[in-house]
This record gives structure tokens, C-alpha cells and sequence, in this order.
């Protein structure tokens, strides 16, 4: 029997924590083409769609940015993360400028993604933090 979340977290170690959170032992699945990495809650927005979906946009850097589902984005007991699959990872350029975001281009490729998540997965082991994301 399969369900959602056995395709949307397919091949990474988690576990049901609790009745709000998953729990997670790495930030990037098995075969390296899913990645769970954490972001900071500016550089994402949402817009509702005409069939009255949530969409999300991560915005990359100042002129690049990548459409989000619903189900790919979380808020967590210790930040807010986002969910990327290799196969659909297509940033796109951005109509306006975010003035927000730096200027230096970050996570253009699936490799620099994969990158970031060893980084954060690292630091997060260092300090001995754990990564629970909100049902």
C-alpha cells in the first residue's frame, strides 16, 4: 500500500515524531534526488492560483526563483524548510528583480541543492539539532 508521503519523502529516513511533526535523519534521500533544506521565510511568497490552490515561489537570488506545490514547502519546530526534487528542479528567471536577495547567484543546479543540504545537514549534526517538519 502506498500513500503520499511514502512518494513525496521516497528514499529518505523519517519517522512520525509526534501528531504534528516528521522527523527526519538526513536532508537528502537515498539516491541523492530529493533534498530537504531549510530556508529563511523571506525568500519564499505565495499566491493563490484560479483553481484556488496555494502556490509558492522561492526566490533563489535577486533574479532567479523556482515554483513551489503546496506540499513542498513546511514550516518546522526549527525553521521552515523546502522540499526539491532533482527531476523537477527548474529555476526560472525572474520578471522583476527581488530586491531583497543577493545579487550572487545560489542554487542553480541540482549539484549546488545537494550541496547546501550536506552544509546544513553538517552543522545541524554538530549542534545536535534535529529536523521535524509540520504534518
Amino acid at each position: 500500500m502506498s500513500d503520499f508521503n511514502s512518494y513525496r519523502f521516497d528514499g529518505f529516513e523519517y519517522r512520525n515524531n509526534s501528531n504534528k511533526y516528521f522527523e527526519f535523519q538526513s536532508q537528502i534521500n537515498n539516491d541523492a534526488s530529493k533534498a530537504l533544506i531549510r530556508i529563511s521565510p523571506e525568500s519564499i511568497f505565495s499566491y493563490r492560483r484560479g483553481t484556488g490552490e496555494i502556490a509558492y515561489v522561492f526566490k533563489i537570488d535577486r533574479k532567479h526563483c523556482l515554483f513551489l506545490k503546496s506540499w513542498q514547502y513546511f514550516d518546522g519546530a526549527y525553521g521552515t524548510y523546502a522540499l526539491f526534487s532533482k527531476q523537477y528542479y527548474s529555476p526560472v528567471t525572474a520578471e522583476k528583480p527581488f530586491d531583497d536577495m543577493s545579487s550572487e547567484p545560489g542554487m542553480l543546479t541540482w549539484d549546488e541543492v545537494i550541496e547546501v543540504a550536506r552544509e546544513q545537514q553538517k552543522f545541524d549534526r554538530e549542534q545536535d539539532s534535529r529536523i521535524l517538519i509540520r504534518k
